[in-house]
């Protein structure tokens, strides 16, 4: 089910097909979309058990169908999947379908909401997408997982000859894998797992890396979609499909991968990445100048200063690329190993550029739970420095790449609010600032945190960044309550 605002009009064009467009002037903050999931399912390499009513890790499988798994708390799941295997057409198909084969759980739900009367018309927009396999074939592998891990074993079960009407081929079970990861969102179960959530008009937005709207999901894993920034009328409603901290290749490579398609937005068309450099390469030439990429020529790196102008080949920098995301993966959560990366390569790339800005991520994650293990000494002072100096480094980047209402600023805020009030609260205690300075402190946090409930103000309260607004919330009481004591507000 969905409900679209009244300001908003569905067009059709040959470039994007079907889409929205605004028909009223949009205020930033105002709820375009609210759409309850098609479907809710594990990933395909998922191999533990979970609920089939409320998506948590399962031990046990319900009683009545003896096929799907169900929790502690949970007493029966979807009454359609729990008949077919009970006493429909499926009740004759192995018991140990889903312990032995879980990896078709995804497609098996998007199978029976085809069998079910009741819910087969909700799915005619995701399975009327036309798809062309042999655009997908052999793409990285996808297609050989889906043949390995779901179509295979669901031809083998008897499920295509317990479902006769949908005539299901191997061609077609492999369209519906692609149909549901192309209109897939990543969504959080409760304990925290992630899974995929399939959402027939949230996913059928055009994409632009730097969105216009805002998606936000609650517990009960419903969207709600929401404009990011005021749009005037005939202004096209577009989301983004990428994660806004990849570099331009990166993001491109992605695409093509999840939903075959190339991106000729704004920020994919500046070489420059929205003056964030986030791809950009450190000249070898000269001392201060930086390579970006020829996007309409040779694809080679080209530097910008308007005395050099040295030219760095595509071969090279891709090599260095890889040779850094493998080196990367083999770091491995060690903080050694990613401080030796940073130092090796901060001279080869740009302060923003997105290999860098992973790196720093990492550390700052190995650091945040470094001062929790250590006591509160001068070590554990460097420690927590050196994780505000991370943190502040992701902040101009976050807000250059997603402007507006962004959540992915509101939680870079967060992250310096925590480190930067920890710092400061240690710094004070042992001397090292004035009540004077603490208070000017305390003020700096103040706006931190009153900045990132802003932000934060449209999400629902049964979110995960509702919860995160709770726990803002209560460090700007602690940071009031301090001002109190120390200062004059």
């Amino acid at each position: 089910m969905q409900d679209y605002s009244e300001k908003l009009q569905e067009v059709t064009n040959e470039q994007l097909g079907r889409h929205l467009v605004v028909s009223e002037r949009v205020e930033a903050g105002e709820t375009l979309l609210d759409e309850q999931p098609l479907m809710v399912a594990p990933h395909w390499e998922c191999g533990q058990l979970k609920c089939a009513q409320c998506m948590q890790e399962s031990y046990i499988i319900c009683r009545k169908c003896q096929v799907y798994p169900l929790c502690m708390d949970c007493s029966d799941h979807d009454a359609f999947e729990c008949d077919f295997f009970a006493s429909g057409a499926g009740s004759r198909i192995s018991k140990d379908l889903l312990v032995k084969h879980y990896s078709i759980c995804a497609l098996l739900k998007l199978l029976l909401l085809l069998e079910d009367p009741a819910r087969r018309d909700q799915c005619q927009p995701l399975v009327n997408r036309p798809i062309t396999l042999e655009d997908y074939r052999d793409k990285d592998g996808m297609w050989q997982e889906h043949e390995e891990q779901v179509v295979r074993p669901i031809i083998s079960s008897g499920l295509v000859e317990a479902l006769p009407e949908q005539h299901l081929t191997s061609d077609i079970l492999h369209a519906h894998c692609i149909r549901i990861d192309s209109n897939a969102f990543e969504v959080t179960a409760r304990d925290g797992d992630m899974l995929k959530g399939v959402y027939v008009c949230g996913a059928s937005l055009p994409h632009h890396c730097v969105p216009n709207t805002v998606v936000s999901l609650d517990e009960q894993f419903n969207m709600k979609l929401y404009a990011a920034v005021p749009l005037e009328t005939g202004t096209v409603v577009h989301t983004s499909y990428t994660n806004p901290l990849m570099g331009t290749s990166q993001r491109q490579h992605q695409l093509r991968l999840t939903r075959h398609m190339d991106c000729a937005c704004s920020r994919c068309l500046d070489p420059t990445e929205l003056n964030t450099h986030m791809s950009s390469m450190k000249c070898r030439d000269c001392s201060d100048g930086y390579a970006v990429c020829e996007l309409a020529g040779s694809g080679d790196w080209r530097c910008m200063s308007a005395t050099c102008g040295a030219v760095m080949p595509a071969g090279d920098v891709h090599e260095l690329l890889g040779e850094v995301g493998s080196a990367l993966v083999n770091a491995k959560g060690e903080l050694e190993a990613y401080e030796s990366l940073l130092a090796q390569h901060k001279q080869l790339f740009h302060p923003n550029h997105f290999l860098l800005l992973d790196i720093k991520q990492n550390i700052a994650s190995i650091l945040r739970a470094a001062t929790l293990m250590n006591s509160l000494n001068d070590p554990c002072k460097k420690l927590m420095q050196r994780r505000v100096e991370l943190c502040a480094d992701l902040l101009p980047v976050c807000r250059a790449v997603v402007p507006g209402i962004s959540k992915l600023y509101a939680i870079a805020l967060f992250e310096y609010l925590v480190a930067f009030v920890e710092l400061t609260e240690l710094q004070f205690a042992d001397a090292d600032v004035s009540k004077k300075e603490y208070v000017a402190l305390l003020m700096r946090a103040r706006e931190v945190a009153k900045e990132a409930l802003e932000l934060l103000q449209f999400e629902p309260e049964n979110s995960a960044e509702g919860f995160l607004t709770e726990r803002i919330g209560m460090e700007l009481e602690r940071i009031e309550s301090d001002l109190m004591k120390y200062g004059k507000l």
